[in-house]
């Protein structure tokens, strides 16, 4: 049950125009330095995290004209030159439609600590706090609000959220030994016998991607 958190390269990707604007930008302006990710973190870790400009992590393995692929938001907070909370919004390929709630990989959540470093994921979550066997409640959930076209770049704007829990690798017996007896129920296993502890994350943000990098 280890989380492996996959990491991505940050691209500079852009998508179709969906509608018209009349802001102007030029070829040596930074589509980075105009984003803006707001996350909110609740219960076992309680932070606002609040980034703009290339503190904004964002990852794309692509896009079409009708779609996102691979896409990612990643929020981290650096303290004296080292990471110490990093909040994940999952991957997605999704559709440039507005308004309408799709669903994407699960997100997840690290914390360093100085007695080491504390993960949450969704696959946790599913394992020690949902009721759904189609692991709904462990998904990431993102809705476009905008995609706009600004002459040289594509504005998105929107916001996600999901849950995510955290366990020991190594599980009691104690906790082994409930979910034996109550074998076939969902969630396996029970988060107080286990330890497991969850949060809940949710986002906003808007980005600007350079509409040179479209894919056909």
């Amino acid at each position: 049950m280890l989380y492996k958190k996959t990491y991505l390269a940050l691209l500079a990707c852009s998508l179709v125009a969906c509608s018209k604007s009349k802001v102007n930008t030029t070829k040596d302006d930074d589509p980075a330095s105009l984003n803006t990710l707001s996350v909110n973190i609740e219960g076992d870790i309680n932070k606002q995290i609040h980034l703009t400009g290339t503190d904004v992590g964002v990852g794309l393995l692509g896009f079409t004209k009708t779609n996102l692929k691979g896409f990612t938001l990643v929020a981290n907070v650096i303290v004296n030159g080292k990471s110490v909370l990093t909040a994940n919004s999952g991957l997605a390929t999704i559709p440039f439609t507005t308004g309408v709630e799709q669903k994407a990989a699960p997100g997840g959540v690290s914390q360093s600590t100085g007695s080491g470093t504390k993960d949450y994921s969704g696959m946790d979550y599913f394992l020690f706090y949902d009721t759904d066997p189609n692991q709904k409640n462990s998904m990431t959930y993102i809705t476009l609000r905008q995609v706009q076209d600004t002459a040289n770049l594509l504005k998105i704007s929107g916001e996600f959220h999901f849950n995510a829990a955290s366990s020991s690798s190594n599980l009691s017996d104690a906790c082994t030994m409930e979910a034996i007896a109550h074998s076939g129920r969902i969630p396996m296993y029970n988060p107080d016998v286990c330890g497991a502890t969850k949060l809940r994350v949710t986002g906003t943000f808007t980005v600007y991607l350079d509409k040179k990098a479209q894919q056909q």
